[in-house]
């Protein structure tokens, strides 16, 4: 029995240099519930990325309950996924945040409209009836405003996620999300055509890397935020490479519980990958922040009517060090 426990103690010993890593513990509190919206995550914790990193990384959910900044601000997370707007109403409420890289270059947010009946541009909603959420008023008001559209052209209908409204002739257009109601609806074989804000100037990043600012001040905890973000974007590599074996994973193991259809989720992921992957991210890695790009959210934040610079909101250094020794992670 001796004999075999030197021998074993000697092989671990020759093994140990590659796996044995100090494990660093940390949180990461996602915006949403567990989809493939974080499928990098998802396919970062697979295959053990973060501990690869020395990270013992902790994926928490969200949900519609969920509001992550205060989540961050009290160190409860030490990343929490958001996007720029929220950050900045939780600073102009003395939060000290940052955003330090994200995973949406373009957000998501899109009107659709049927196929057979289309609204191609904003411009073309003058004079139609657009289902919108309560919540996105402010939004497309100031959307609107800044393409020198009066919001008052458009009728508003009230409506609720749930797209029947468009189908059923309710409205001509229908506040949505790209990678959400079309999917819904091309699941039961309904054609529809969507615009993106974003294609007209109006972005804000989302699943955004919200960290506090006293955690960049803080080397240990700083050098844990470059670990989590390089090995989510290793991550997202692979489910941009192979968004079927991503979005499985997603519905077998992390998403187990919710029930999730497999077709759509793959969908979904797919859809993602234009507004995760772009020029920007192919030439300086993905989750990148451009200039252009950052300003662009800048502006969007002032035509919402939220005042904030971008030295005050964003914090490209991480990315700086995620990139640093490695090439980036583009396609």
């Amino acid at each position: 029995a001796v004999g075999v426990g030197s021998a074993g103690s000697l092989v671990v010993a020759r093994v140990a240099p590659a796996v044995a890593v100090a494990q660093t513990s940390a949180s990461l509190q996602m915006g949403w519930i567990a989809n493939v919206e974080n499928a990098g995550e998802f396919v970062a914790d697979d295959k053990g990325y973060y501990t690869a990193e020395g990270v013992e990384l902790e994926l928490i959910p969200g949900g519609p309950g969920v509001s992550v900044e205060p989540l961050v601000v009290s160190g409860n997370a030490l990343v929490g996924l958001s996007q720029p707007d929220n950050v900045a109403r939780a600073r102009e409420q003395g939060a000290e945040l940052k955003v330090v890289a994200t995973t949406f270059q373009r957000n998501p947010a899109a009107v659709m409209s049927l196929a057979t009946n289309p609204v191609p541009t904003p411009q073309d909603l003058v004079g139609k009836r657009l289902g919108i959420q309560q919540a996105g008023v402010p939004i497309y008001n100031a959307f609107f405003t800044g393409l020198g559209i009066d919001p008052a052209s458009i009728t508003y209908v009230p409506v609720q996620f749930d797209p029947a409204p468009l189908v059923a002739g309710e409205v001509d257009a229908f506040v949505s999300f790209q990678t959400n109601q079309p999917i819904q609806l091309a699941l039961q074989g309904i054609e529809t055509t969507t615009f993106l804000l974003a294609d007209f100037g109006f972005n804000l990043f989302t699943d955004a890397f919200v960290v506090a600012d006293e955690s960049l001040a803080d080397p240990e905890r700083r050098a844990t935020i470059v670990k989590i973000v390089r090995a989510t974007m290793r991550g997202w590599r692979d489910a941009i490479d192979d968004p079927e074996a991503a979005a499985r994973l997603v519905v077998e193991k992390y998403g187990q519980s919710l029930n999730l259809d497999l077709e759509a989720q793959t969908l979904t992921l797919q859809e993602q990958i234009p507004l995760i992957e772009t020029e920007e991210t192919e030439a300086a890695g993905l989750g990148t922040m451009s200039e252009e790009r950052i300003q662009e959210n800048i502006a969007t934040l002032e035509q919402s009517g939220i005042a904030a610079t971008a030295e005050e909101l964003f914090d490209t250094s991480i990315l700086a060090e995620v990139y640093a020794e490695a090439t980036p992670v583009a396609g």
